[in-house]
């Protein structure tokens, strides 16, 4: 890759407060910057040592280096600092004034908008904590990509590696070392070792030529990170997704091979007892943590029973509970022929044909669009679909959970639903296989499209866009709609007939299947599809995170994304599922021209 442009972009923020003060983050950075440029890369540092990084700053830095004409083959973004992680796949790190703007780096928006700029390899290094968020005001983050629109409308999703340093949920932490100069974040400290060639097993074992790739250096991280935060009786274990392809995936050894700087010993935990931190550090015993916490267990069994099996004899409807609904706004088309009915004590809501004869466009066969206005003025942006009940669980903030389930099936088919909502709830949900666990929440996609939802964004956050469109295929051969945020992800072209939103899904070559996260005998996963056009299940995303893949509208022609809509963003509240104040789900009923029905007990 000699003759391809290579860009690294090292960003070191130490003092994001009132968090505490990350010495280690400047010098992980400058490391990182001090190896790319000795490897040939186009390297800039970006720390705040002498001045705040904000997203302004970024937003100047990267546009300066994709305003050059020459394209960038390899673009990779490492980051130190604080970081917290909210959704599937929704991380944030941290800036010098994020308190200040209530705004985070979204880097996996960032992912997409670096394609939109025709780069083909992407490598994201993250030292940062994945913890959730520990106030309101951190929940309130909204992400920024940094970047806006590229030249590139819809490309291709570009080859993406990612070295993060720890799970969901969890934190990493820095080591002191003699003075500040010699603090380092673990994970970093451990990365840069390998990356200079100074540890053998960072090599490849199966590749000739004594280069490390992006999968040697996946295993190697995945083993040596875990050893070294054990010394330190701690628990980090990084989440490592090594995507490149073969032959073009070489961080080491295919060139000249600098001299490598000399590092100094990492502190023995004798040496290090009594010493305060100069950054966070969780100190935990090497125990995996409890199954399952029990607010997450207590949110599981919310769900559950608010689930049960109830008398919807209707084409559709909601079970809302937490909040009281005090009117549903729909097409004005449904609204003419719908029989809507609400139940005080048990809140549900019936959606449903007058008569058999009623005009109109009827909920058996076709989803439609739902705003469920709440007496707090928020208002939940969801979707009825035929056949299913939708349970919404709303707490103060808003919905924090929607689980689907066919009229006809009992409550026990909600339970994995439950289960994995109930997991993302305590920020334990992501594993370090992303692959097999969108592979077993795929298995359950038809029961409750939420399942699907879920997946996709995990098979975005590897950029596997083929098996999101695989799935939106089989949902088209089910004659069931295509969720918007699995078109969205998928980045299928909308185009409106017959009053609604519909897509047409590419076709998707066969492949062999990825070890055993996706066994033989279940060839759906990896196998060719074909060209199908299907109805997209409402007019928005479902989850929040979704919100932030949201482009203006561009001019060729797919009209995916509404105009307007992406202003909508700032109204969204911090709750999982879509959820806008007054003005907001106002604003949304507009655009739409969705009609208000009062429900009355």
């Amino acid at each position: 890759m000699a003759n391809n442009r290579m860009v690294a972009v090292s960003i070191g923020v130490s003092d994001a407060q009132p968090l505490p003060y990350l010495r280690g983050a400047i010098n992980g950075a400058a490391g990182f910057h001090a190896w790319a440029t000795a490897l040939g890369y186009e390297s800039r540092l970006i720390t705040d040592e002498k001045e705040p990084v904000t997203i302004a700053r970024l937003t100047s830095e990267f546009g300066n280096i994709l305003g050059i004409a020459t394209p960038i083959y390899r673009f990779i973004v490492y980051f130190a600092g604080h970081g917290i992680i909210r959704e599937a796949e929704d991380g944030l790190w941290l800036l010098s004034d994020w308190r200040q703007v209530l705004r985070g780096v979204q880097y996996e928006v960032l992912k997409r908008r670096l394609a939109m700029f025709g780069i083909q390899q992407v490598s994201i290094f993250a030292d940062a904590c994945r913890s959730l968020p520990t106030d309101v005001l951190q929940s309130d983050l909204v992400g920024d990509p940094v970047l806006g629109s590229g030249p590139i409308p819809r490309p291709p999703l570009p080859a993406v590696d990612k070295f993060i340093a720890t799970q969901d949920g969890d934190t990493t932490f820095a080591v002191p070392g003699l003075n500040e100069e010699d603090d380092r974040c673990l994970f970093s400290g451990v990365l840069l070792e390998g990356l200079w060639g100074l540890k053998p097993n960072a090599f490849s074992a199966v590749r000739a030529g004594n280069v490390i790739t992006s999968n040697s250096l996946g295993i190697y991280l995945k083993s040596e990170v875990p050893l070294r935060a054990a010394s330190y009786e701690s628990r980090v274990i990084p989440h490592v997704v090594p995507s490149f392809p073969e032959g073009n995936d070489i961080y080491f050894g295919d060139g000249a091979r600098p001299t490598p700087p000399v590092f100094p010993p990492w502190p023995t935990p004798a040496k290090r007892a009594g010493q305060p931190l100069r950054g966070p550090a969780t100190k935990r015993p090497s125990a995996a943590p409890p199954e399952t916490p029990t607010a997450e267990a207590e949110f599981e069994q919310r769900m559950q029973q608010q689930n049960v099996r109830r008398s919807f004899d209707t084409d559709a409807g909601f079970a809302v509970d937490g909040g009281s609904v005090v009117a549903i706004w729909m097409d004005r088309r449904f609204a003419a022929a719908l029989s809507l009915e609400t139940n005080a004590t048990s809140g549900e809501i019936r959606v449903g044909r007058q008569n058999a004869g009623s005009p109109g466009i009827g909920l058996l066969d076709l989803p439609a669009p739902a705003l469920l206005e709440l007496s707090n003025g928020t208002f939940v942006a969801t979707t009825a679909l035929p056949q299913f009940i939708a349970g919404v669980l709303v707490d103060p903030t808003g919905a924090s959970a929607i689980v689907y389930r066919g009229i006809s099936a009992d409550s026990g088919d909600v339970a994995t639903t439950a289960r994995v909502l109930a997991q993302l709830e305590g920020g334990r949900l992501a594993a370090d296989d992303k692959i097999r666990l969108a592979t077993e929440l795929r298995r359950g996609k038809h029961a409750d499209p939420v399942l699907g939802v879920i997946s996709a964004y995990l098979y975005d956050s590897v950029s596997d866009i083929d098996s999101i469109r695989r799935m939106a295929y089989f949902y088209v051969q089910r004659h069931q709609a295509i969720p918007y945020d699995i078109a969205l992800l998928a980045q299928l072209p909308g185009i409106w007939r017959d009053g609604l939103l519909w897509a047409t899904v590419p076709a998707v070559p066969k492949r062999k299947p990825r070890t055993d996260a996706e066994p033989k005998r279940e060839e759906w996963t990896y196998a060719a599809t074909s060209e199908v056009s299907g109805v997209i299940g409402g007019l928005w995303p479902w989850m929040r995170q979704g919100w932030t893949f949201l482009d203006h509208p561009d001019d060729s022609g797919s009209t995916l994304v509404m105009p307007g809509i992406i202003e909508l963003l700032p109204r969204l509240a911090r709750a999982r599922f879509a959820t806008l104040d007054r003005q907001g789900g106002q604003r949304l009923a507009q655009l739409f021209a969705l009609t208000r029905s009062s429900l009355a007990s």
